[in-house]
């Protein structure tokens, strides 16, 4: 993310929403299906609306972290396959990237005042640090789910994702102004996209 962000004070309240998949079963325990049709494992069900598939490219180490900063925001468009969606066209997943000509690092590209603006401890070790994919990722999800109340408040009711890949990329206002994805970020937004239709978001 880029420079431009918002106050810590307006950071959301984070939600209590179940996780994807809550409530399921474990193991292959069998689903009641009509009569006449037969029962079918659990375990072949297709994932609920907005979860990272299992065969995805998605790294298996980020998934619950994914998954946790998804299940803190209350907003239905923040869901862990937008935010999967967001990190690859940010960084690959890798949580070493760099981009030392914007100040952008680790797995989600904070610049660090943006960052300490957001940061959470995702993994509760008492540090927030932009490079710790579990702190960085959290952050994120804390910050788009902001970004993602500010497009409806401002009246925004279409495109949400492709909005909050934009506001993610330069700032709410920066969006605002251009009336939606202003037109020199719209490549990395088609990418964010992309990676979206991909993970079946």
């Amino acid at each position: 993310a880029l420079a431009g962000g918002p106050e810590p004070a307006a950071a959301p309240a984070t939600g209590s929403a179940p996780a994807a998949g809550a409530g399921s079963t474990p193991g292959r325990a069998v689903t009641a299906q009509p009569a006449g049709r037969p029962a079918v494992p659990s375990s072949v069900r297709p994932s609920p609306a907005g979860a990272i598939p299992e065969g995805s490219d998605v790294p298996v180490a980020l998934r619950g972290p994914i998954e946790d900063a998804a299940r803190r925001c209350p907003e239905p468009e923040i869901t862990p396959a937008l935010i999967a969606a967001v990190l690859k066209a940010e960084s690959g997943f890798d949580p070493q990237a760099a981009r030392p000509e914007s100040g952008e690092y680790g797995v989600a590209m904070w610049t660090p005042a943006v960052f300490n603006a957001w940061a959470q401890d995702g993994d509760h070790d008492g540090v927030k640090d932009y490079m710790d994919p579990a702190d960085a990722i959290v952050s994120m999800g804390n910050y788009v789910c902001w970004l993602d109340q500010q497009f409806k408040h401002r009246g925004f009711t279409a495109d949400l994702s492709a909005l909050v890949a934009a506001g993610y990329r330069t700032s709410d206002k920066t969006v605002a102004d251009a009336g939606g994805v202003p037109e020199r970020v719209r490549p990395h937004v088609t990418k964010v996209l992309g990676y979206l239709a991909e993970y079946g978001g």
